[in-house]
């Protein structure tokens, strides 16, 4: 019996893993975010789209550094910040506040297929759907040139 517990419980340590990933999908509200592009390729990881969103602007009453939002779909049709503080609260997506701007760590990089880099970093306008689950983790599903 003690020889299957050990790989059994890595197993189940790994679906749990794997589950909780798509569960994202499963439980979260998909919304699309304005996105500009820059620096599309790292020697060690490959071809990436660092991004950067326009449409993350904070308010004028908050400090920076570690911030809490959540987002809701704008008039046309993109995602805009819905409540930020600098406190943590129930669904919130945590980011930074610097130099007015405002990130995330799932959101900063989309790795993308090898060679199609430089062809959206020329694009200058691209859009990134996204899952945001009500927990507050973000999952980047799908890139793609604005064409609005």
């Amino acid at each position: 019996m003690k020889s299957i517990l050990f790989p059994f419980l890595q197993t189940v340590f790994v679906l749990v893993i794997a589950t909780s990933f798509y569960a994202i999908s499963w439980f979260g509200e998909e919304f699309i975010l304005r996105a500009e592009p820059f620096d599309p390729f790292d020697p060690f990881y490959g071809e990436y789209v660092r991004l950067q969103y326009p449409d993350l602007k904070p308010s004028s009453s908050l400090q920076q550094g570690d911030v809490y939002f959540t987002l809701k779909e704008g008039d046309d049709g993109y995602a805009v910040i819905d409540r930020i503080e600098n406190q943590t609260f129930p669904g919130a997506i945590q980011g930074t506040y610097y130099d007015n701007r405002i990130t995330t760590q799932q959101l900063e990089q989309y790795y993308v297929e090898q060679g199609t880099g430089p062809d959206l970093e020329e694009a200058r306008e691209l859009k990134i759907f996204l899952d945001v689950a009500p927990w507050g983790t973000i999952r980047p599903t799908y890139l793609e040139k604005r064409q609005d």
